[in-house]
């Protein structure tokens, strides 16, 4: 395989954080949104008599709502692209000084957008079902369709203009700016490991190693630097889940918005689904913990530890994959589902799409991006060889996938939400897995993949709850007031004794400050969907056999329709099951309980 590149290429789109382009760009950038606020003051005097706006003004209006779609959509499409350059940059470089700069300007520029259009958004959550269903049969607007459905539903949330408005721009300098500090913390903390200095990302692929001893100090070094800044991401925390807080209390005058029914919202699932999710988890945990206690006896290791959960399994030959070896491991297995799938991979490393090449003041973690016009994914990691970081790419390449098999819908159309985001990358690493497991000839190939199997158990079905009931212990306990990192520390420790119980001999207190999820703004409970996604994805890799040569198609379908569906609907329309029934997932986790005593018998 040739030519293939390990760090990123925008240049089509800029040339460099400094280039003259980006100050041109956001010039025009700011024009238009004057423009934009000038064509949505009109919706001013409209908002008040919108549910009883008659029928003989509808089409004029919708005329008018056409327009501004198009301008938006448009300038959209500019700011997009700009702020995913900035931070494709900030996640390479966390100290380029003109990126740094220049995010903040751009969270400005989203924000004078949205209170620019804002009058025209409560106008159609307000107006009657009567012009919303006359608006979408509009061939422009038809993509709004469900967007505007779904926003509708919490219309009785909805303040007066002026004070929408207010909450926007004062989220840039609030809200957003506490999210912006903890991503440059995670950038320019450093820690010693066995003497050498180095940044967290490096020291985190460093818990990856084969050598226990080195693990520990790996994790230790990451504790003591995240110690140092315990305030500092406990005063975090307790902003953005103190402004959400206030915020949900100021908007709930006619109807009191549970949190979890707002992230629910976020996520286009009932409540039902979600209690269905994890009370079937958690009558299940029992096979994350096997799963553990299975690792745990392969290694020797009589009492597992946090250092001991990202462990490789061993090998009596233990050999770093390249990052070309890799992606021609991927784009095989991918093919088993499409040769299309397996090309695409290629095609991400040829034409420098991914950023996986270590390099100082790199951002921790991965993810998968994208630009969008034209539409074009990108990846970020830190590749250093070990099988984990070979998931890791194949998880992000899930993720790129899915937004490749919609580029050619409406905007509006491809914007889904988090529970079926993980859906296609969980599904992506489960065909990797798949593929070694059916190439692997001698037992101790096996073992490995066995192992993989059983730390995503592992991972999916004791960390991420964990992390579920330490954040709804993080907003009860901030509903009574500022929470101090040392309470922080203890809830953490029960939160992990709730799901891990006697599995580890030790609990990870400090994980609130280490884990980057728990401090994004935008989003709250930036964890159940990730087991959302896990068992969801099984139960669609289950029906591989049963629909054979047709899965393919089915599978591009139902990832199509995910920005335009809730999650019940989808799996009612793709699947005909009902995810809101605990079946659903215990059909799931008998999957990953078999293949966690796929590891017991190896081992």
């Amino acid at each position: 395989m040739q030519n293939l590149q390990q760090t990123w290429d925008n240049s089509a789109f800029y040339a460099h954080s400094n280039d003259p382009k980006i100050r041109t760009t956001v010039e025009q950038i700011k024009q238009t949104i004057a423009t934009i606020a000038d064509q949505c003051d009109a919706f001013n005097k409209l908002i008040e008599t919108a549910e009883t706006l008659p029928d003989d003004q509808f089409a004029p209006v919708i005329d008018r709502i056409r327009g501004i779609h198009d301008q938006t959509n448009h300038l959209h499409n500019t700011l997009n692209n700009l702020q995913t350059f900035i931070s494709s940059i900030l996640s390479v470089n966390a100290r380029d000084a003109h990126a740094s700069e220049w995010k903040p300007t751009l969270q400005q520029l989203s924000a004078e957008l949205d209170q620019a259009t804002k009058a025209l958004d409560v106008f159609l959550k307000r107006v009657s079902d009567r012009f919303i269903d006359q608006l979408i049969l509009d061939p422009k607007l038809t993509e709004l369709s469900f967007f505007l459905n779904h926003e509708r539903k919490l219309k009785d949330q909805l303040l007066s203009l002026p004070a929408e408005k207010l909450i926007t721009g004062l989220a840039v300098s609030g809200l957003e700016s506490w999210d912006n500090l903890y991503t440059e913390l995670a950038g320019n903390l450093s820690c010693t490991v066995n003497g050498e200095s180095m940044g967290l990302a490096k020291a985190f692929n460093l818990q990856s190693s084969p050598d226990r001893t080195l693990r520990a100090a790996a994790w230790n070094a990451t504790q003591t630097a995240w110690k140092t800044q315990s305030e500092t991401v406990a005063s975090i925390l307790n902003a953005i889940n103190g402004w959400r807080i206030e915020e949900t209390k100021q908007r709930g005058t006619q109807r009191v918005l549970h949190y979890l029914d707002k992230s629910c919202h976020q996520s286009n699932i009932d409540r039902s689904t979600l209690n269905a999710l994890m009370d079937s988890t958690y009558q299940r945990r029992s096979i994350g913990q096997r799963a553990l206690k299975a690792m745990g006896k392969v290694l020797n290791i009589e009492a597992m530890h946090p250092w001991d959960l990202p462990a490789p399994a061993p090998s009596s030959n233990p050999t770093k994959m390249s990052f070309e070896a890799a992606i021609d491991l991927i784009a095989n297995a991918f093919r088993q589902l499409t040769p299309e799938m397996g090309d695409f991979a290629v095609m991400m490393a040829q034409k420098g799409w991914i950023d996986a090449k270590p390099t100082a003041n790199r951002s921790t973690g991965a993810y998968c991006t994208g630009f969008a016009e034209p539409r074009e994914p990108r990846i970020f990691m830190t590749f250093e060889g070990s099988m984990n970081n070979v998931l890791t790419l194949a998880h992000e390449l899930g993720h790129a996938w899915h937004n490749w098999v919609m580029r050619d819908l409406p905007r509006h159309q491809t914007f889904y939400a988090m529970t079926l985001a993980e859906t296609a990358s969980i599904f992506a690493e489960t065909l990797v897995r798949d593929a070694l497991f059916q190439q692997a000839t001698t037992p101790e190939e096996k073992l490995a993949i066995a192992w993989e199997e059983a730390s995503a158990a592992a991972v999916f079905l004791l960390n991420i709850p964990a992390r579920f009931t330490f954040e709804e212990k993080l907003v009860e306990s901030r509903q009574q007031g500022f929470v101090i990192a040392d309470r922080l520390k203890t809830m953490m420790g029960e939160s992990w004794q709730h799901w891990y119980e006697d599995s580890l001999a030790s609990y990870d207190e400090m994980f609130w400050a280490s884990k980057l999820h728990f401090s994004i703004a935008d989003l709250g409970f930036y964890n159940y969907p990730y087991l959302f996604g896990y068992l969801f994805s099984l139960g669609i890799y289950a029906q591989k056999e049963r629909y054979g040569a047709a899965f393919n198609d089915l599978y591009t379908n139902l990832l199509r329709d995910t920005g335009r569906m809730t999650a019940e609907d989808l799996v009612q329309t793709h699947l005909k099951q009902d995810i809101r029934q605990p079946e659903f997932w215990q059909a799931s986790l008998a999957i990953v309980d078999r293949g966690v005593s796929r590891l017991e018998a190896l081992s």
